[in-house]
């Protein structure tokens, strides 16, 4: 009887941990979205894949996505290109090109 019991233990322990390592992964997946700016329709559908898909959502989420730019040339550069693709948008309208 004591087996049994320090088995099922073990196997509770065992469970708990990996649902705690995947809880974490989704939660800091889902926050590694959701402060990263972007389209609507990009978030929504990352933020599916990641929760549909249990552990490897997450993990393709992290192994794919764009790096953040970490020398001050490369954040320079990075907003500069948000501000030529600002400024290439149409203002008002219908937002069709001629």
């Amino acid at each position: 009887m004591l087996l049994l019991a320090t088995s099922t233990f073990l196997q509770v322990l065992f469970g708990s941990m990996i649902a705690v390592a995947v809880a974490i992964l989704w939660f800091a997946a889902v926050a590694d979205v959701v402060r990263r700016s972007g389209s609507g329709l990009k978030i929504a559908g990352v933020l599916v894949l990641i929760l549909v898909v249990p552990v490897l959502g997450p993990l393709l989420y992290f192994a794919f996505r764009r790096p953040e730019p970490t020398s001050p040339e490369g954040i320079h550069m990075a907003q500069e290109e948000l501000r030529r693709e600002a400024a290439r948008r149409p203002v008002g309208g219908t937002g069709l090109y001629r």
